[in-house]
């Protein structure tokens, strides 16, 4: 999980591991230099795509990717808490630069923020907005996306089980990579805890 955190004027990032075991190689040094520029007030709920690549038999569906948002100061009216599942995005056009290296056993699931949820977050960065702007940057929040699980189909093999994360967080900006060759097996989900394994998709 990546999570940005604002507090005060600045802009911190931190790499952590709290829904899924990641090593650091998992995340690829590029994309931490991009999103330490990254500024979740700013990015546009409704433009923030996130794309998976995975094997034929992996899929990723609604709630195994989530986008925490969230922020606290001392006004519990202003405080909030938002956890968004991303859902499957079927008419969103794959772009070539994520197809090039796409091999025949591979597949990429488009997924966003659904409309309410954006709409939802985009209220959320103005009420921080406002608040910080009043209270001279005050109060604490932050940005997280988290991968928490994935299924199998009738074509999974327990010798591909990899996967990628992109994120394209504006409708200017291309595709980057989030997360390289995350093994499923190693996601945080209670359920492939408990029974060591992938559970089968719906």
């Amino acid at each position: 999980m990546l999570k940005l955190i604002l507090k005060k004027s600045k802009l911190f990032i931190l790499i952590s591991a709290l829904a899924m075991l990641v090593s650091c190689s998992n995340i690829p040094l590029t994309t931490m230099i991009r999103m330490i520029n990254l500024n979740p007030l700013e990015t546009n709920p409704s433009e923030f795509i996130v794309a998976v690549k995975t094997p034929q038999g992996i899929a990723v569906q609604e709630g195994d990717i989530v986008v925490d948002f969230s922020f606290r100061t001392d006004d519990p009216n202003v405080s909030f808490a938002h956890s968004f599942p991303v859902i499957v995005d079927n008419n969103y056009a794959i772009p070539d630069d994520l197809k090039e290296d796409l091999s025949d056993d591979e597949k990429i699931t488009i997924m966003k923020l659904s409309a309410q949820d954006a709409v939802t977050m985009s209220q959320g960065q103005q009420a921080v907005k406002a608040y910080r702007k009043k209270y001279e940057n005050k109060g604490a929040g932050s940005m997280n996306v988290r991968l928490l699980s994935a299924c199998r189909n009738d074509d999974f093999s327990w010798q591909n089980t990899e996967l990628d994360v992109y994120l394209k967080t504006d409708s200017d900006d291309d595709f980057f990579l989030f997360l390289e060759n995350m093994d499923i097996n190693e996601l945080d989900n209670d359920i492939q805890r408990r029974v060591n394994t992938v559970p089968n998709c719906e």
